[in-house]
């Protein structure tokens, strides 16, 4: 029987095909198994998905072949890579695989332009571009762990069963968030898309809602992935900052904003933040870090931030050009998370004198906001928090510490005068969020411009001062006023400003500079401020007290150990005052705590207003502000 050559060639032409290689190049080489994907299941397992390739010199219908049975697959995937939560933006469906987005984002690790995997990456060509990818990995420059290894759960089960333990309820979400929405984001919106979490929260409550996040024993693959647990950890920080500013009681109130932040501290390390960090992830920490700080716990607050910006510089959130081939919305996204960022750290910085670690040379800013002179309060404050960054480094202004200071002042009113109408001015106020807003600025703005005219204030009257600082010192008096009126006036409509450390921060060192300024504290205005400053601060003390059922001992307790130290300092000197101008049985006396229970360790005189120490209003404050908290001289003992 003789063969046709067509029927051989066809023969041996179906042979060939099905010799060709049906895995990934990284799989045939190491001679593992390959589901033929694109990219295959090893190859996401093993944490180098980019790499996952196959020969194009592979006929078109095996190609076909392979895209249909990846498309097929996609959709029972289990790679957190691979699968998205609904509700996502419809620009990330149309995205090449070539630009990242934001699950991407987590196996892209920033290097600057001199290290050995920058100048790799830019040398590669098309045949050794694989290798520049894996460089990272070779030097030891990347993370390796899929899992986070510092917890029990290890499983897929063991991790599903973890995170339902955690995950908050739908009773949860609506009442919390919306205090998070309404009281704390406004003044602070560390979200850096809110209509977008929005739309994902609705996601979640449907989910919820239908019984997707109920059964242990069934693991919702859309559910247990990195980005959705990073995404859930965001919305229980959220819930702890609302927790923190809702009208509970403090005892309550304080217990559900710690389980909330320990929830989302547990759900941070399901999604192994330190080893993938995202975008979601680094909003939940910055989230955290100051629902802390707004605790009492600023020292917790600063060193976290600290480690919440290396997660960020890990990802080159801090510099536009590693974001050049993002997707414009997700550039958007990671440029707002940055300006919150440095506005966290800006204001710690100021507050305790301590050096920042952000940078803003990495992003340029927009021309458009340079001109404009109608600025918001978040565009406002964003640019004041650069101003005070620039404050924290002096070298970049002129020579002088005058010169330096007159020049912050010129910026800070030229950048206030830029605002829009009811920013300026209260009168223009119409509405209760401008009323808000405008007492928030002249809080953050009248800060700033104490902090720049303290050197100043260091120089007794005794001594010839110079023009510029009489000018300073005027200043200086004009802007402790102004923070105290404002705080007052601020917490008369608002929980804000007595639950938002900075802000109680800001009123309680103007007002203790007022009491021992020798220039404000025999003014009557002044000492009426004061006054009220500590009355406010009282009945605080004294409403929790009776809601809450807290004993003497535990009053000022919600305000960080500085500030009682601070609050009592000025009790005391204002006993003193009214001790000296009244009948010794008509004494002052205001609810408060005791102020021996901080005034021990203090030299004699230290307390006395009428004859002060002989040393500067700005160093009394910080010897006040700034006791160690920690024993250093305990350090070499063991036991």
């Amino acid at each position: 029987m003789s063969v046709s050559h067509d029927e051989v060639d066809r023969v041996l032409r179906l042979k060939r095909q099905e010799r060709e290689p049906k895995a990934c190049y990284p799989c045939r080489k190491r001679k593992v198994k390959c589901d033929g994907t694109q990219p295959c299941r090893t190859c996401q397992k093993r944490n180098h998905s980019h790499i996952c390739t196959f020969d194009e010199s592979r006929g078109p219908r095996r190609r076909e072949g392979l895209q249909a049975r990846a498309n097929a697959q996609s959709a029972a995937s289990v790679s957190p890579r691979r699968i998205q939560p609904e509700g996502r933006n419809p620009a990330e469906t149309s995205t090449p695989a070539s630009i990242r987005s934001d699950d991407a984002a987590k196996n892209y690790v920033y290097s600057g332009d001199n290290s050995l995997v920058s100048i790799l990456r830019s040398r590669a060509s098309d045949s050794n571009e694989s290798m520049a990818r894996e460089v990272g990995s070779v030097l030891g420059l990347q993370n390796t762990f899929s899992i986070y290894p510092f917890m029990d759960p290890k499983t897929p089960h063991e991790r599903w069963k973890s995170l339902l333990s955690v995950l908050p309820q739908r009773t949860e979400v609506l009442k919390f968030f919306h205090y998070y929405r309404v009281t704390a984001y406004p003044f602070n919106p560390i979200l850096a898309d809110m209509d977008r979490f929005e739309s994902d929260l609705c996601t979640y409550l449907n989910a919820h809602a239908t019984g997707e996040l109920r059964n242990q024993d069934k693991i919702t693959e859309k559910w247990a992935t990195d980005k959705s647990v990073g995404h859930i950890s965001l919305l229980l920080a959220t819930l702890a900052a609302g927790a923190h500013y809702s009208d509970i009681e403090y005892p309550q109130r304080l217990e559900l904003a710690t389980d909330f932040a320990r929830r989302s501290f547990h759900a941070l390390r399901l999604a192994n933040f330190l080893f993938r960090p995202s975008l979601d992830i680094i909003q939940a920490l910055v989230i955290l870090g100051n629902t802390i700080q707004n605790m009492g716990q600023s020292d917790a607050a600063w060193a976290f931030l600290g480690t919440t910006i290396r997660l960020a510089q890990t990802m080159g959130l801090h510099t536009e050009r590693s974001t050049i081939h993002w997707p414009e919305y997700v550039r958007a996204k990671v440029k707002k998370l940055w300006s919150t960022i440095v506005w966290q750290d800006s204001l710690l910085c100021l507050c305790y004198d301590r050096p920042p670690i952000v940078t803003l040379a990495g992003w340029s800013l927009d021309n458009s906001l340079l001109q404009r002179q109608d600025l918001s309060y978040r565009e406002v404050m964003h640019f004041l928090t650069r101003l005070g960054l620039d404050i924290m480094r002096p070298e970049i202004f002129g020579a002088s510490e005058a010169d330096r200071s007159i020049e912050a002042l010129q910026q800070i009113d030229t950048l206030y005068q830029r605002g829009k109408p009811h920013l300026q001015v209260r009168e223009n106020c119409i509405t209760f969020q401008e009323h808000l807003e405008h007492l928030a600025l002249k809080m953050h703005s009248s800060f700033c411009v104490s902090v720049v005219c303290r050197p100043a204030m260091k120089q007794s009257q005794t001594q010839p001062l110079l023009m510029r600082t009489e000018i300073l010192r005027a200043r200086a008096k004009g802007s402790l006023i102004d923070a105290s009126r404002a705080f007052l006036d601020f917490q008369a409509l608002s929980v804000v400003p007595l639950r938002s450390w900075s802000m109680v921060h800001t009123v309680l060192s103007s007002t203790l500079l007022l009491c021992i300024w020798e220039e404000t504290r025999n003014d009557p205005e002044c000492r009426d401020l004061q006054q009220k400053v500590i009355d406010v601060f009282s009945s605080a003390d004294s409403k929790e007290s009776d809601e809450g059922g807290l004993g003497s001992e535990n009053e000022g307790h919600w305000l960080s150990a500085r500030h009682i130290r601070a609050l009592v300092t000025l009790r005391s000197a204002l006993d003193r005052q009214q001790d000296m101008s009244v009948p010794e049985n008509e004494t002052w006396t205001g609810a408060g705590v005791n102020p021996a229970q901080f005034a021990s360790g203090y030299p004699d005189g230290f307390f006395d207003v009428a004859n002060p120490l002989d040393t500067s209003p700005v160093s009394y404050l910080d010897s006040i502000m700034n006791v160690p908290m920690f024993d250093f001289t305990q350090e070499i003992d063991f036991l």
